[in-house]
């Protein structure tokens, strides 16, 4: 069992880098760049200006918006980037980097930025940018609404830094609108300014719970078109054990309580957040737990990623019975994961349902992959649920339940990104995306 006692310590570590201050910020400083280019070919200035008011009046974030010259854009970005850094960086700062426009991957597999695109169009190289904000004293999110978003993956930071892309690494973002990743995250930031505070994974979370219920519409042709893309998430820390970034505001507790009046006379929709504090009066004997717990349609509160776990070596018969025992010597995986399933392998293969925030902070393991996104328990065959430690079937609660509308498909994990980019299986309108 030396892979599990491995990935139980990981489980109990993530859980704690998805919540990791429980209900309140580390932060006294947060400043924000928004980026995008100039000669605004994707029309994003809306989007950018809307999501600028959000951060400096809902968040009272230090909030900046730099335009990319179509002339000398990468010595251009590089010193408002080294002025910005020099001005603002210190312990106890949180730096928020935007970006909205053309993205494309290079030759060498890492993220670009272009200001059209024809195949003349100037362009940055964000991976040098990057640099120079890993090396910051201050813990970094970077938010990127851009095609090829995942192929920024790469890199390390001295300090905690954080990144959502609105897409995976050779897949397309949707135009700015209803779809877009910016959109949607202006969406959530707008409904959870009154939350004690939220974490990076729950972010990330929260955006694509949002997008996957966005039903498609049909193109010109009459097929149903997705316009959305899935959202991911990954760390880049030289520190396994760095506490993860989290969000809150850092206006008065008057406006605070003002935002939440309003949220309070405004029909409310259903959401993945969880107070952290829940997870802390939790008690150790109760059959349920916040981050597993299901609505009134069968789907979990909050969506959950399945992983397939390989054991070392044959672990010899695992029936029910087995499993409990066995769980009971894990409890961080016991608190956190359902056991979907066992099978003989050439090594014993297991499956796993963990949320989604606790699976953003997971670090990569050989022995670990992604095999998809679910909304719900097993639908049709008996799973052990490690919370209970019993067998049961899990079946749909009545006839009016939904099918999920989105389809996803898996892709195979590349670098250090793992295999949650795929995006929809669907066709995609070339000229409805950001063109690369």
């Amino acid at each position: 069992m030396k892979i599990i006692t491995f990935k139980n310590t990981h489980y109990q570590q993530a859980a704690n880098q998805a919540f990791p201050n429980r209900g309140r910020t580390r932060y006294h400083t947060v400043n924000v760049c928004l980026i995008r280019w100039q000669e605004d070919e994707l029309h994003v200035k809306d989007e950018v200006d809307y999501l600028h008011d959000v951060f400096n009046s809902l968040y009272g974030f230090n909030t900046e918006i730099w335009l990319i010259p179509s002339t000398a854009s990468q010595i251009q970005l590089t010193s408002m980037t080294c002025i910005f850094l020099q001005k603002y960086d210190e312990e106890g700062n949180l730096f928020i980097v935007y970006y909205g426009g053309h993205g494309k991957i290079d030759h060498a597999r890492q993220n670009q930025w272009w200001c059209k695109s024809t195949p003349d169009s100037p362009f940055v190289d964000w991976s040098a940018i990057q640099t120079l904000f890993g090396s910051a004293k201050s813990d970094v999110l970077v938010l990127l609404d851009c095609c090829a978003g995942a192929s920024s993956a790469a890199g390390m930071s001295l300090s905690t830094m954080e990144t959502i892309a609105a897409c995976g690494w050779e897949t397309k973002a949707p135009i700015p609108g209803d779809y877009s990743f910016t959109h949607t995250l202006i969406e959530v930031l707008e409904e959870w300014v009154h939350k004690p505070s939220f974490s990076v994974a729950m972010l990330h979370t929260e955006v694509l719970f949002v997008l996957k219920q966005k039903r498609p519409e049909r193109g010109r042709d009459g097929r149903r078109i997705e316009w959305c893309s899935t959202p991911v998430h990954w760390v880049n820390t030289g520190n396994p054990k760095a506490s993860g970034i989290e969000l809150s505001s850092l206006r008065n507790a008057r406006m605070i309580s003002k935002a939440a009046a309003r949220e309070e006379s405004t029909p409310s929709r259903v959401t993945t957040y969880i107070d952290a504090m829940e997870l802390d009066r939790e008690d150790p004997e109760s059959r349920s737990n916040p981050l597993s717990e299901c609505r009134d349609d069968g789907n979990y509160k909050v969506p959950h990623v399945l992983i397939s776990i390989a054991l070392e070596g044959d672990q010899g018969p695992l029936d029910a019975a087995s499993c409990r025992r066995w769980l009971a010597d894990f409890p961080a995986l016991a608190k956190y994961a359902t056991v979907e399933g066992i099978y003989r392998s050439y090594s014993t293969l297991m499956t796993l349902s963990v949320p989604v925030m606790i699976w953003d902070m997971l670090p990569e393991h050989l022995a670990c992959a992604f095999i998809g996104y679910t909304v719900s328990p097993n639908m049709n065959t008996p799973i052990v649920n490690s919370r209970l430690g019993s067998t049961y079937v899990y079946t749909t609660p009545s006839s009016s339940y939904q099918k999920v509308p989105y389809k996803l498909c898996s892709r195979k994990a590349d670098g250090r990104l793992r295999s949650e980019d795929s995006s929809y299986e669907s066709d995609l309108d070339v000229d409805g995306d950001n063109t690369e």
